[in-house]
């Protein structure tokens, strides 16, 4: 959607529109939501392209609503845009649109299919509807220079994924390496600790022997 800021605008009118004939926002919030909105638009690639492409990876593991929360709940110039953003996670859909969602999803799965290729498919076709159609897609400069790029992409990508798991890999490696010495200084601490208490416990009892025998001498 923000790649589109025309659809997206569209989109998000829409949004604002069901929000307010439904009470949940005033007029005010809606302008200034929409105000927000093609603002927030405007500085996405300058500041949060890294946030976007971290959580489109498929090493990432956060939810939707977490991953905007970061973005827009801890800067008071997008506050209606969140207040908008926090209705739209919680908003009560009917089941009916759910379970169409599933059954796309289901013709798109195919044997090994990446979770990845299924969320990009899906993006695809969803692209495609909203346009009303394949006729009405216009094939741009830019989408073919994608389709030209898009082996090189696909390296890049497998490269990327690669270093990562290098990386991850190199870590645990490292951990499990500071564990082990961890454990072996707990040991020794254990061992010096018992020889310590050894030791006193002799002391004790060759101090309570000698007593002993000077009580006995006098």
């Amino acid at each position: 959607m923000l790649n589109n800021s025309s659809i997206g605008l569209t989109r998000f009118n829409i949004v604002l529109e069901v929000l307010h004939n439904a009470n949940r926002i005033t007029e005010t919030v809606a302008e200034r939501a929409k105000d927000q909105y093609v603002s927030f638009c405007s500085v996405v690639k300058e500041r949060y392209q890294d946030e976007f492409e971290n959580f489109l990876s498929d090493e990432c593991n956060l939810e939707l609503n977490n991953f905007y929360y970061g973005l827009l709940s801890k800067e008071k110039k997008w506050e209606d845009l969140w207040q908008v953003v926090k209705l739209c996670f919680i908003f009560s859909y009917g089941n009916a649109s759910v379970e169409r969602g599933f059954s796309v999803n289901k013709t798109m799965l195919v044997e090994n299919l990446k979770e990845q290729s299924l969320i990009n498919q899906r993006r695809a076709y969803d692209g495609i509807k909203s346009l009303g159609g394949v006729e009405n897609v216009s094939i741009t400069k830019r989408m073919l220079l994608a389709i030209r790029s898009a082996r090189h992409w696909y390296r890049a990508d497998l490269m990327r994924k690669k270093e990562y798991l290098d990386k991850k890999t190199s870590k645990t490696q490292e951990k499990r390496k500071l564990e082990n010495e961890l454990q072996q200084l707990y040991n020794q601490k254990k061992k010096i600790r018992l020889e310590k208490e050894k030791e006193e416990t002799e002391f004790e009892e060759k101090i309570q022997i000698l007593e002993e025998k000077r009580k006995s001498l006098l």
